[in-house]
């Protein structure tokens, strides 16, 4: 009896030995493949940023400054339009007053240089700053995609969310209207008219939004120079 009892106990506890070692074997394999999925997974999202990279790679300081040139193909017609008939009112009105070789023509000749002077600068300062906020749209998108490449820890999601974002970014901002820029010389042209309106004299300076008339027949209210500006 003594030697049976002996006998079942070391093999439960051989058995109970192996299942520990057998435990303990396949703790040690499941860590082993976790640390192996751990850097494939690192491995795959080094690679994905680096596509993503890639993708964006041509969104360089060319694709920026061609942002740039884009906006002032865009503005630079429209102003000197606006010079070229602004000028073209202030010979006529300076004509008609007969003042071409005064001093008031030389003034009123600076005041203009200077007011479209400060128009183009105000188109380069605009032009930067729509090829600045794009640069932010360009990291904007790349974060983005980033984040769900992590997120989903799927290549293909970062690589679909930034193959996405491509089409709008190549297709530039939207420009405003350089309404704010030609609004310039509607102030200048109004102040002129009432300059010229305040001495009996004819014309003043109109922008191409103005209606060339004759300032001392026209109605001296307010709303007279804002139908002028097409207000």
């Amino acid at each position: 009896m003594g030697l049976f009892s002996s006998s079942s106990a070391k093999r439960a506890q051989r058995k109970a030995q192996k299942l520990s070692e057998q435990q303990f074997q396949w703790q040690k394999d499941q860590a082993a493949k976790a640390e192996v999925d751990a850097a494939t997974r690192r491995a795959s999202m080094e690679q994905g940023l680096g596509k993503i990279g890639d993708i964006f790679g041509q969104f360089d300081d060319n694709y920026y400054g061609g942002i740039q040139n884009k906006y002032l193909d865009y503005a630079r017609p429209q102003i000197e339009k606006s010079q070229q008939e602004s000028g073209y009112n202030l010979r006529s009105s300076l004509a008609n007053a007969g003042k071409m070789a005064s001093s008031t023509a030389a003034k009123k000749y600076g005041d203009l240089a200077s007011t479209y002077g400060d128009m183009y600068r105000d188109a380069q300062s605009k032009a930067s700053d729509y090829a600045s906020q794009q640069r932010q749209f360009v990291n904007s998108a790349r974060q983005s995609a980033i984040g769900q490449m992590y997120a989903s820890e799927s290549q293909d999601a970062g690589l679909q969310a930034a193959n996405a974002s491509v089409p709008a970014l190549n297709a530039g901002p939207a420009f405003e209207p350089v309404s704010a820029l030609l609004g310039q010389a509607a102030k200048f042209a109004t102040n002129d008219y009432w300059n010229a309106k305040a001495n009996n004299q004819f014309g003043g300076v109109f922008s191409p939004m103005f209606k060339n008339t004759n300032n001392s027949q026209a109605n001296s209210s307010l709303s007279t120079v804002k139908s002028y500006q097409g207000a």
